[in-house]
């Protein structure tokens, strides 16, 4: 029979997880660590207070330029002029892009023309 090799801890080595080894800094590059205590369960909170800003949903773009290269050229211009139009008004590209695809799309969808 083979004898099973194990490997064992060197003496002194801690067993807890959870702690990562990490370059020692010098006591005047330590940054400095701020705790903060969170409310208890139970502790009444400031009802006054002002609610926190939320951040707006992140969207991603949508698939609608495969569908715009499946229009035909003088309705993919309509489309581009369009969108220029709406990025002089202010819109970032991409909202300007989405806003005149929209609008085209929906002069596109009653006449049955190329929808996608």
């Amino acid at each position: 029979m083979s004898e099973a090799i194990v490997s064992r801890r060197p003496a002194g080595a801690s067993r807890r997880r959870g702690e990562q080894r990490r370059l020692r800094l010098s006591p005047a590059e330590e940054p400095t660590v701020v705790r903060r205590r969170r409310p208890g369960r139970g502790l009444a909170t400031h009802i006054d207070a002002e609610p926190r800003p939320v951040a707006p949903p992140v969207f991603h773009p949508l698939g609608y330029r495969s569908v715009v290269a499946g229009w035909p050229l003088d309705v993919r211009e309509r489309w581009g002029r369009r969108a220029n139009e709406w990025e002089d008004l202010g819109l970032s590209w991409r909202d300007a892009e989405t806003q005149a695809f929209v609008e085209v799309w929906n002069e596109l969808r009653p006449r049955g023309g190329p929808v996608g």
